[in-house]
């Protein structure tokens, strides 16, 4: 009778025995498989985000690229506004002076002392539309500079602490998960945790927009050159022998 029951207290932990080992593998397999499914489903997080940011950084390019061609277009249009503005001030400088020579020769006067005026005239402003150009051509590119490094502080700032934020919801997830004892828990573990990341993600920094520097200005052209005129003998023409103003000698 003792080793009758000896045998059935033996089969019976046998029994028990395997149907453990059973639960234990198919506790392996579901586990397996919610990380499998996980591992997926973060591969299509990053996928998706990696999608994201390459259009942003297309975008944030051609708008680079648009603000550079907006920015050449407007240096281009100030260079010819300020060489239109040369010109018509040296029109008038030659037309004053041409007319003051005419005046002077005249009276029996030279125009030597007028030439040299306009000379200086001409240089002067030359000169000083040059200093003004490139001093604020400066001022805007140290502007830009601080704009830049400021945008790339704040988002390297922003990006460390999204970045943290991840690596803690990730060791969230991978606690919460192992300490989950039915497929309904991880599940529900698994929503909420997703919920968390899409609010997480929802803060992700955007890169800064890259902004071209400044185009640097063109040096003013040069004014044009001027002959003093001697001081010969007055001839009969008024205009002593000066080059006409559609000739462009001036």
């Amino acid at each position: 009778m003792f080793s009758l029951k000896e045998v059935r207290r033996l089969e019976d932990e046998r029994v028990s025995a395997e149907a453990d080992a059973r639960r234990a593998q198919a506790e392996a397999a579901r586990r397996a498989k919610a990380e499998a499914e996980q591992r997926a489903r973060d591969d299509e997080t990053r996928r998706v985000r990696e999608e994201a940011e390459r259009r942003q950084r297309a975008e944030s390019e051609r708008e680079a690229r648009q603000r550079e061609d907006r920015l050449r277009l407007e240096e281009a249009e100030r260079r010819a506004r300020v060489e239109g503005e040369l010109k018509l001030r040296e029109r008038q400088l030659l037309e004053d002076q041409r007319q003051r020579y005419s005046q002077e020769r005249r009276a029996g006067r030279s125009a030597w002392r007028a030439a040299a005026a306009g000379t200086a005239l001409l240089l002067a402003l030359g000169g000083g539309l040059a200093v003004w150009s490139s001093r604020q051509h400066q001022a805007e590119k140290r502007a830009l500079e601080r704009e830049l490094a400021l945008q790339n502080e704040q988002t390297q700032a922003a990006q460390r602490a999204f970045d943290a934020k991840i690596r803690a919801l990730e060791e969230k997830t991978r606690r919460y998960l192992g300490q989950a004892r039915t497929a309904q828990d991880q599940a529900r573990l698994m929503s909420e945790l997703q919920r968390e990341k899409q609010a997480i993600e929802a803060t992700r920094p955007r890169p800064p927009r890259r902004t071209p520097p400044p185009t640097p200005p063109t040096a003013a052209p040069p004014p044009p050159t001027f002959r003093l005129p001697p001081k010969p003998q007055i001839p009969n023409e008024p205009l002593g022998g000066l080059p006409d103003s559609k000739s462009g000698a001036f």
